[in-house]
């Protein structure tokens, strides 16, 4: 079998001991608008040992297969059981993991089963309702399927033609329901068949170096075709149509609460962090909480088990010392994008007036403490790819002066800068800076406009944009097609969301947008390596000598872990990049 491009590039790069991550492991895909081995818990300040290259086959299931059991636990370590404890900020907009991808990740990475995930912190393929993942040329993938997998709502078996069935659907999804996945996640799929019953076979468009990692992504979950072909609307968003190990008990305005599936199907040969059994716990919690300070206070009261979301060093330290918690500091995995409506941005100096009129030193000192690095178009929690900072602080510069000076050779008709953001306090302080900033340093007035999750996706998805600038708080992503990318390509987040792309009516727009789509994909079919990170360069500095679609901000130096010390196998280093706290099967509650 043909090795991986993710095999090569993480053997070309072993020298400087970073691929995905550098010093340490991460891990868990954006959410905003994005919607993806563990350490011991007292081994924060251990160097991550050397990882392997990507596993990309598992041993065959045998001929006959067995209904999952709990594994039994020895005495002094691992045990069925107990119940892990989340919160969210607000309900869900539906489950079909096609169509939406926000505020229900706990539930789609439980109640549907996916074919592999990828694990960032060892570079590594994990298994699950595939045995292999086959790679015969450039352009082709194969996974021969586990047998036994049965879905929730009949028993029927899980075949390939499911397999097919729902990874085929994601541009209809996307053209006729407004699907948040966006076509940078599939878009360099032609063709999915089944082989045999279980066989599923991917024709690619082109050679596609990340696409095995985004196929691995919480929204390639396998859907029943037959529950599928019963809905007159063409989606399962209020069904469980999975053959994941949880099923639902409770979906409603108090949250989210998951059983066991008592038919989950054995995984022979497991995975890192799968189990030959059903996962360790029985039951997942999850409680819906507005407010960040309630949050915290669930969390302190171990009503809840982790609190994601940790701002900044000071809020951190608010957990440190207490033995009750677990509380580790990691590699930055944040991200901070500042978008144009571009159709009332055409004129460059326009965008290069906003741009000098941002102090990026001082929000490093106010936003972050002193604690920041300045990101480009490939974020910094890829530092195999991202741009070095001497580069990106030569396209960040302040200057007050020459802003209001470009603003006014401008001649842009804008009175009042509306800066769009949601409720997440990285976003709304950050929209109160920028506004500030507008102020102070163009000349303009401006106002932040802070919205719930669901409103501000809403609005970011207008045709008729109801803001000037937009602030996207989010997560790193384990590829650069899906971190920073997703939000500047005009065939991702770009082109419907920031009025960049090549149906807009302005010829310079459109020229800079079809410009940015044939860059992002002449990096994207390369397969070597090196010639890769010199198309992705190119990439990244067209971007940024344009300021289009908008601004990579300046992000925390550092991210931050803290959850309850009574959960073991806790994916510390794998939960904040790559969706793995809610698809291990290894993790366990302590007695």
């Amino acid at each position: 079998m043909r090795e991986s491009y993710w095999g090569r590039y993480w053997r070309r790069r072993r020298s400087r001991r970073s691929f995905l991550i550098g010093g340490a492991a991460l891990a868990a895909g954006s959410a905003g608008l994005m919607a993806v081995g563990c350490g011991d818990d007292d081994d924060d300040d251990a160097e991550p040992a050397e990882p392997d290259e990507p596993a990309e086959t598992a041993t065959a299931a045998p001929e006959e297969t067995a209904q999952a059991t709990e594994a039994p636990a020895p005495a002094d370590g691992p045990m069925p059981g107990g119940v892990f404890r989340q919160h969210k900020t607000q309900v869900d907009d539906g489950i079909d993991p096609g169509l939406k991808v926000i505020n229900n990740n706990e539930i789609l990475a439980r109640i549907y089963n996916h074919t592999h995930l990828y694990k960032v912190s060892t570079n590594e393929f994990l298994f699950d309702a595939a045995t292999a993942m086959e790679q015969p040329d450039n352009t082709t993938i194969i996974f021969p399927l586990r047998p036994g997998m049965t879905f929730h709502h009949d028993g029927s078996p899980v075949t390939a033609e499911d397999v097919a069935s729902t990874w085929s659907r994601f541009p209809s999804l996307l053209a006729d329901q407004g699907s948040q996945v966006n076509e940078a996640n599939w878009g360099f799929m032609d063709t999915i068949t089944a082989a045999d019953e279980l066989t599923a076979q991917v024709a690619l468009k082109a050679p596609a170096a990340s696409a095995p990692v985004l196929m691995a992504a919480t929204s390639y979950g396998i859907v029943s075709r037959t529950l599928l072909e019963q809905q007159a609307n063409g989606n399962v968003q209020e069904l469980d149509a999975g053959a994941g190990p949880y099923v639902i008990e409770q979906r409603d305005a108090a949250g989210v609460a998951l059983a066991r599936y008592p038919d989950y199907y054995a995984h022979e040969n497991p995975s890192t962090h799968f189990l030959e059994g059903a996962p360790y716990i029985d039951r997942h919690e999850t409680r819906i909480i507005v407010d960040r300070a309630a949050a915290k206070a669930a969390f302190l009261a171990e009503d809840i088990d982790y609190i994601p979301g940790i701002a900044d060093r000071i809020e951190f330290e608010e957990f440190t010392g207490d033995d009750r918690f677990v509380s580790k500091e990691v590699a930055s995995t944040e991200a901070r994008f500042l978008a144009y409506d571009n159709i009332k941005f055409v004129d460059k100096r326009a965008r290069e007036a906003v741009s000098y009129a941002i102090d990026y030193d001082a929000m490093i000192a106010t936003l972050y403490a002193g604690d920041g690095v300045y990101d480009g178009p490939v974020g910094q929690a890829l530092p195999g790819f991202a741009l070095d900072q001497e580069t990106l602080k030569s396209y960040r510069v302040f200057d007050p002066q020459k802003a209001r000076q470009l603003w006014e050779a401008s001649g842009v008709e804008i009175e009042n800068i509306r800066i769009e953001t949601s409720i997440d306090p990285r976003g709304s302080t950050l929209a109160e800076f920028l506004a500030r900033q507008m102020e102070e340093n163009l000349g303009v007035a401006s106002e932040p406009l802070i919205h719930d999750v669901t409103t501000y996706v809403a609005r970011a998805r207008e045709p008729i944009k109801q803001w000037e600038l937009f602030v996207v708080p989010y997560n790193a992503s384990t590829t650069p097609e899906i971190y920073n990318m997703t939000m500047m390509n005009p065939d991702a987040f770009a082109g419907v969301s920031w009025s960049f792309g090549v149906d807009q009516p302005d010829a310079s727009l459109v020229a800079n947008a079809q410009k940015l789509i044939d860059l992002t994909a002449a990096q994207a079919q390369e397969v070597d390596p090196d010639l890769r990170l010199e198309l992705m360069r190119e990439m990244q500095l067209f971007a940024l000598e344009e300021l289009v679609p908008g601004i990579n901000l300046p992000v925390p130096g550092h991210s931050w872990v803290v959850y309850n010390a009574r959960m073991g196998n806790f994916p510390e280093n794998d939960v904040l990049l790559g969706g793995l706290l809610n698809r291990t099967h290894d993790m366990w509650v302590k007695s």
